[in-house]
């Protein structure tokens, strides 16, 4: 039976959370996946259950229990403003004592950050993320976190998976009425039998939920292929990015290197491609690096943060 104290880090989103147990020295000892915890859609108490259910795992493979939980840091999709991370917080702290389980030190901050702490293994960094959003996440040699972007779909998250497949729509809806080129992008959503034509697009964007962010591959395929349309929102998306980088630099004090993270960006694509290209040519000083390590273990060593090192 083990003796000696755990870190457990957990990554949680509206998928699936990913859960990492580590001892003092760093060292994985655990890690299990199981199901979502995006508590501001399916609640704090499925969410924490949810939560507990993948720690159960853990211990299990670990042969420890909850005693030995010196610390747990909660990565989560959401959590980013401190009243939702305080609601979460109370919610877990609550059904850990419904539970009658041993109540460690609960810390709880967006996945983002559990992220970055992962990808640089908690040295300074920077992680440039767009997915179904955008946002860039810094920290530099004090220890300090800089933000740039994240202001959601409405008014930001300018070059992220949404804002691309929106254009991608703006753009063949013009090709529709005969106020913008043709695109490829038409022929390719047609395809892939996502819209057809201007009823099944309204049907598609304001009843049946699509996924626009998802439309981005559409974008990056049609961009790749030379067409006119997709390329302008391709360069858009990529100029956009590397905004976030540049408004960063001057926020630290000295140059960090820099991670992309997230569906549009982490897979090796045209659009990709071409935001390491422009990143390389206007900061020379920036190295770009793939992650040292996954979100989860990232909020394990910021669980082991709180308590410090032993």
């Amino acid at each position: 039976m083990m003796t000696e104290s755990l870190f457990l880090g957990f990554d949680g989103g509206a998928t699936k959370t990913t859960g990492v147990a580590i001892d003092s020295s760093r060292n994985v000892v655990a890690e299990e996946t199981g199901g979502p915890s995006n508590f501001q859609i399916i609640g704090t108490e499925k969410a924490s259950e949810n939560i507990v259910a993948t720690a159960e795992l853990i211990l299990t493979k670990a042969g420890a229990d909850f005693s030995h939980i010196k610390t747990v840091y909660l990565g989560l999709t959401g959590a980013g403003r401190i009243g939702d991370a305080d609601r979460m917080r109370d919610g877990f702290i609550s059904y850990l004592e419904q539970r009658h389980y041993p109540v460690p030190v609960v810390k709880i901050g967006s996945d983002a950050i559990a992220a970055l702490e992962g990808a640089f293994s908690g040295r300074p960094g920077m992680i440039l993320i767009s997915g179904t959003g955008s946002i860039l996440f810094a920290k530099d040699d004090d220890e300090r976190i800089h933000r740039v972007g994240g202001w959601g779909r409405l008014i930001g998250d300018e070059g992220s998976g949404y804002a691309i497949g929106r254009a991608c729509l703006a753009a063949v809806s013009r090709e529709m009425d005969g106020r913008g080129r043709k695109t490829l992008m038409s022929s390719l959503l047609k395809e892939r039998k996502l819209i057809e034509n201007q009823r099944t697009m309204i049907a598609a964007v304001y009843q049946d939920n699509l996924d626009i962010a998802s439309l981005a591959t559409i974008v990056i395929e049609a961009a790749e292929r030379e067409d006119e349309a997709a390329l302008e929102i391709v360069a858009n998306a990529v100029r956009e990015l590397t905004a976030h980088v540049r408004a960063a630099l001057p926020k630290l004090n000295k140059a960090v290197p820099l991670a992309l993270i997230g569906s549009v960006l982490s897979t090796d694509n045209f659009l990709s491609r071409n935001v390491k290209q422009l990143i390389k040519t206007e900061f020379p000083q920036i190295s770009i690096q793939k992650p040292d390590h996954p979100p989860a273990l990232g909020a394990a060593l910021l669980a082991l943060k709180i308590e410090g090192p032993k």
